[in-house]
């Protein structure tokens, strides 16, 4: 994979919450590089497996000051602060989803012992719209995003890691 000096998201992201860069394998990225993060996204920086930072709008030269776990990272492997390494950018979309569908894609099939109907084609559908917030690595290393209905009721949303401390109860 070529080396890259500026990560960047260039496609509109109308239709997806999260993109990945590169959206295949690592990407090999020069310490220095520059993130360029565009209104509406903000950049989840990782490095195997783990989360080493949250960007928000703007342009971001990637440095061992602004990702401080790089520091660590590159010392003990011996490197200086000019190395190339491999990482992965999410970036995702900070903004309002105000007409998202739900619903079966096929009507589902129900018996209906001792009431007379026999079977039933049972089928749901709908709309709701919500909006995605401050989305980040949280101390118990689980994902965590922030959604408001139209409403403007808030609900926190999770997404457990391998190193998460509820990962055992999960097993």
């Amino acid at each position: 994979m070529a080396l890259s000096e500026v990560i960047e998201l260039t496609r509109e992201m109308r239709d997806r919450i999260v993109q990945r860069w590169p959206e295949h394998g690592e990407g090999r990225i020069k310490m220095g590089a520059q993130l360029i993060v565009h209104q509406g996204q903000a950049a989840v920086f990782y490095r195997d497996g783990k989360s080493l930072d949250t960007f928000g709008p703007g342009r971001h030269v990637l440095t061992t000051a602004n990702v401080p776990l790089l520091t660590r990272l590159f010392s003990q492997l011996g490197y200086g602060t000019d190395s190339i390494f491999s990482a992965v950018v999410y970036y995702v979309a900070v903004r309002e989803f105000p007409q998202e569908g739900w619903g079966t894609r096929q009507p589902i099939a129900m018996q209906t012992p001792g009431q007379g109907l026999g079977w039933l084609l049972l089928g749901a559908h709908g709309t709701f719209g919500f909006e995605v917030s401050d989305p980040k690595l949280g101390k118990d290393q689980s994902w965590q995003a922030w959604i408001t209905d139209p409403d403007g009721n808030r609900f926190e949303l999770h997404q457990y890691t391998t190193e998460s401390w509820q990962a055992p109860s999960l097993a």
